[in-house]
């Protein structure tokens, strides 16, 4: 059977091959919200599995912020239905988690949104999850990132792989997924919560990368270059990782070395655990524990002993 690709599905499935993001007969769990971005990753992956073998499952996690967000799970599992893909969902009760930790939305609404990605990773033998980030988020989390302080890891935004996490559409922009919806007639929903400003990332969005727009349309295209730049950077700090921390189970022994790159391998061990790491400053904070220091961020516990750190994951209790 002979598979027509359009100029968007030859350009993402080029993307995937260049990163070594999937391999044959990989099972990828796809996160899908029901939005453009979303649906357009779920369209273009199921053809994708035609040609590869990918075996797919599909997550949708309901957040419970909008009065439309049942109406969209819903949307979203009979979708599935109608592909004969495995379809997962589950609700959250951000406010509270957010009130509790004393999060904001955002950072709430993601951490609960990840943690179910990896409890049905686990659950079911996924090896890869996807993510619907494109081109311009990229421009944007770039953007977010600078402004609350990182690490160069942290400046390249978003990255193709991040431990389990996949980004396939990195390479595409947001005009050229309206673009695919339209010509396509992707059904997809409308979350009204994109046009509130008072979401950090919408504001940037909305207002700051409009003026980026105007002063190069092609600025996305060249942000991504720049971030392509700190990915192979990126490769480098995996290969200092290995000769850095030794793993036995759930711990993991990190030999300092008192240099720039101890703050990323640091946060590479979080990403490794699929946690959210600690930003730049926090990270040096961590560094420069005294002897016999302790801090625990989420179900990593933290320790210093002379020269080294210990982090050990603590296992969470089961729902």
């Amino acid at each position: 059977m002979t598979i027509k690709l359009s100029e968007i599905e030859r350009k993402i499935f080029q993307f995937i091959k260049d990163y070594e993001i999937f391999k044959k007969c990989d099972k990828i769990l796809i996160g899908v919200s029901g939005g453009k971005d979303s649906m357009t990753l779920l369209n273009v992956m199921y053809k994708l599995s035609k040609l590869s073998g990918y075996q797919l499952g599909v997550a949708h996690f309901n957040h419970k912020l909008r009065k439309e967000s049942d109406e969209e799970q819903e949307f979203v599992r009979s979708y599935c239905e109608g592909l004969s893909l495995p379809f997962f969902t589950a609700d959250g009760d951000v406010i509270g988690y957010c009130s509790k930790n004393k999060k904001t939305i955002e950072t709430g609404a993601r951490e609960l949104r990840y943690e179910f990605l990896y409890e049905i990773l686990r659950k079911y033998g996924y090896n890869k999850i996807a993510t619907a980030h494109h081109a311009s988020d990229l421009a944007e989390t770039v953007i977010y990132r600078l402004s609350r302080g990182t690490g160069i890891i942290g400046m390249g935004g978003l990255s193709p792989v991040n431990g389990k996490v996949t980004h396939p559409m990195l390479t595409v922009t947001l005009k050229e997924i309206l673009d695919y919806v339209t010509i396509n007639n992707v059904k997809h929903v409308n979350d009204s919560s994109n046009k509130d400003k008072k979401y950090t990332r919408n504001a940037i969005r909305l207002d700051i990368l409009p003026v980026l727009e105007n002063i190069n349309p092609k600025y996305d295209e060249n942000i991504l270059r720049f971030c392509q730049i700190v990915w192979s950077y990126k490769e480098q700090v995996e290969k200092i990782y290995d000769e850095r921390v030794s793993e036995t189970g759930e711990v993991y022994e990190f030999k300092l070395r008192y240099d720039f790159f101890d703050s990323e391998v640091l946060r590479t061990i979080f990403l490794k655990n699929g946690k959210y790491p600690p930003n730049y400053e926090e990270s040096c904070k961590i560094i420069s524990m005294k002897n016999g220091g302790r801090r625990k961020f989420g179900n990593i516990v933290i320790k210093r002993n002379k020269d080294s750190l210990t982090l050990q994951v603590m296992k969470q209790r089961e729902a």
